[in-house]
């Protein structure tokens, strides 16, 4: 129930504004601005995150005060849910945000990632769902086909591997490093672009 509730947000807004969003994807300034927004966005959640424990008295309370992923509330969802919506827009991660989202709805960083992860799936079937029939129709020959499938096998593998990194970095890790690269790259891609 609470991947559906996360979800609805995107959905809507994707299905109502498909065309307008669409038309995003060929601007590359705008995913570099964009790219600089999302870094900016993980910098701030691991800012409130630490605000948050600093409130707490003490370790221990601050455990139990978290909550882990199969106790958290529908508010919670919905919180990552409309985090997930600014995915929407080129250069925004939406692994980065839903995990932003699930920080600061107080979820720790290693189960904030695993209902981001969760979430990622029925979003990823629905685009598939949507898009896949568009793109056979239009490159229908067997050795195109061919090469969509072996791309869709190495980023299945690619998606996979780093799931399960993230899922270990962030026992320990946190956000800083990954929006720190998405600023300068952001940055570096907007100097290039002009």
């Amino acid at each position: 129930m609470l991947l559906a509730v996360g979800i609805i947000p995107a959905g809507a807004i994707g299905k109502l504004f498909v065309q307008p969003l669409a038309a995003n994807f060929a601007r590359p300034q705008l995913a570099a601005a964009m790219l600089v927004l999302n870094g900016a966005i993980l910098l701030a959640a691991e800012v409130l995150r630490r605000r948050s424990e600093r409130a707490d008295v003490s370790r221990e309370e601050q455990e139990h005060d978290f909550k882990e992923v199969g106790q958290i509330s529908v508010r919670a969802a919905v919180i990552v849910g409309l985090a997930q919506v600014l995915a929407l827009v080129p250069g925004i991660s939406r692994s980065g945000v839903t995990i932003s989202g699930g920080l600061v709805a107080g979820l720790r960083h290693q189960d904030a990632a695993k209902f981001s992860f969760l979430l990622a799936t029925p979003i990823i079937a629905a685009a598939g769902v949507l898009e896949v029939p568009q793109l056979v129709q239009a490159h229908l020959d067997a050795s195109t086909l061919a090469v969509y499938l072996g791309a869709a096998v190495v980023a299945g593998l690619a998606a996979y591997a780093s799931a399960r990194f993230l899922i270990r970095y962030f026992r320990s890790g946190r956000l800083d490093p990954y929006g720190w690269y998405c600023i300068a790259a952001g940055a570096l891609s907007l100097v290039l672009l002009r």
